[in-house]
């Protein structure tokens, strides 16, 4: 993917873009729904989402929190009208799929609320339902019509969570989230201290509960890339696994030079650079350099991503020997949410005191700056 403007990635992430590209963070106020339009008729689904356009026709290079918390609360509201209007359509799938991905921006908004009642009410085993379920709670959280009900669901959750990892950590998600809608930065301190001190979730057999706990408490927490500065030790936050369940961080690799590459096996351009970058692996790594890989990859991608850095991927690429980070994200993996990161590749190259010396090269240009921080290690510090 290219660098795309911060225009593009909120017009995309508002209108009808793939749910790759929803990468906004909501900031949204508390309350009620803020549109005031009249309920309109639609003729069917695409009609709606085509709709969508008109809202943001008046939006500068950055919209306003209050234009996207208005944006969001009349396209809610306009794909529950339309499904409830029209309960025997075959359509409505298609604004499930649209809404379902901007579920992060539910939050106070009825519309939603209605959304995910509707979908639930016919979808109940859906594979996402769970999904639904935790973003129609929050969003009744951040709305006063539905606040004290969904308190009240909220506690009886945490009863029936006692002595359950998963849903421990679900539980903390939600007060998490919560807590960062009304920006209640105690609340977010409590909740994040409690999860990462939680026995429990530390020693949870299953792996894919502690790759949950990485990505909601890193997501909720936000970190600086700033060239000239230090890269942040995540490791002061939490505990952070790689794709083998061992514990790593930056501070570990302190006297080398080090590549963070933020990729996924799903990014073509990833793919495509990713020959170069083995090669200078291959042929740097004996004189101090190193390569922390952070993948994007979704839950649904693990194997593909043990194949692609085993080597035996469809990528027919040669295997990958340095470490990955990975916790199933997608675009709201915790290393994504935690540095900003909206499109990929993107590099973050580090020298042997953990500075960041350059954020973004790729190709001849990144090989060049890699030959040249290595070439003033001192030999000490290859050792």
């Amino acid at each position: 993917m290219t660098r795309w403007t911060r225009m593009v990635a909120v017009c995309a992430a508002l209108a009808l873009s793939a749910p790759a590209v929803t990468v906004l963070a909501q900031e949204a106020k508390g309350g009620k729904d803020t549109a005031k339009e009249e309920p309109k008729s639609y003729a069917s689904a695409k009609e709606v989402m085509d709709s969508f356009k008109e809202l943001t026709k008046d939006f500068g290079r950055n919209p306003s929190e209050e234009q996207i918390h208005t944006f969001f609360a009349e396209a809610f509201k306009r794909a529950a009208d339309y499904i409830s209007a029209n309960p025997d359509a075959k359509d409505h799938d298609s604004l499930y799929r649209w809404a379902g991905p901007r579920s992060q921006y539910a939050s106070n908004h009825e519309g939603y609320i209605r959304l995910a009642d509707l979908y639930l009410k016919s979808n109940g085993e859906a594979k996402d339902a769970a999904e639904w379920r935790k973003w129609s709670l929050i969003a009744k959280l951040g709305h006063d019509k539905y606040s004290k009900e969904a308190a009240d669901t909220l506690k009886k959750m945490e009863i029936e969570a006692k002595g359950d990892a998963a849903k421990t950590l679900a539980v903390g998600e939600i007060k998490l989230l919560d807590a960062l809608n009304r920006k209640d930065e105690a609340t977010v301190k409590a909740v994040t201290q409690a999860l990462t001190t939680d026995k429990a979730l530390a020693e949870a057999k299953e792996p894919g509960v502690y790759r949950d706990l990485m990505r909601v408490v890193l997501s909720a927490h936000k970190a600086a890339i700033k060239e000239g500065e230090a890269f942040e030790d995540w490791g002061k936050v939490m505990t952070v696994k790689d794709l083998d369940g061992k514990a790593i961080s930056t501070a570990d690799y302190k006297g080398k030079i080090v590549l963070l590459d933020f990729w996924a096996t799903w990014c073509g351009p990833c793919i495509k650079d990713m020959p170069e970058v083995i090669k200078l692996y291959e042929e740097l790594h004996e004189q101090g350099f190193e390569i922390i890989g952070i993948s994007f990859d979704n839950k649904d991608g693990e194997q593909a991503l043990r194949d692609t850095i085993a080597g035996k991927g469809r990528s027919k690429l040669a295997a990958m020997p340095w470490r990955q980070i990975y916790d199933g994200g997608f675009w709201s993996s915790g290393m994504a949410k935690r540095y900003g990161i909206n499109s990929i590749p993107r590099t973050v190259l580090l020298d042997a005191e953990g500075k960041v010396v350059a954020d973004g090269l790729r190709g001849e240009k990144l090989s060049q700056k890699v030959r040249e921080l290595v070439a003033a290690l001192k030999p000490a510090e290859t050792k």
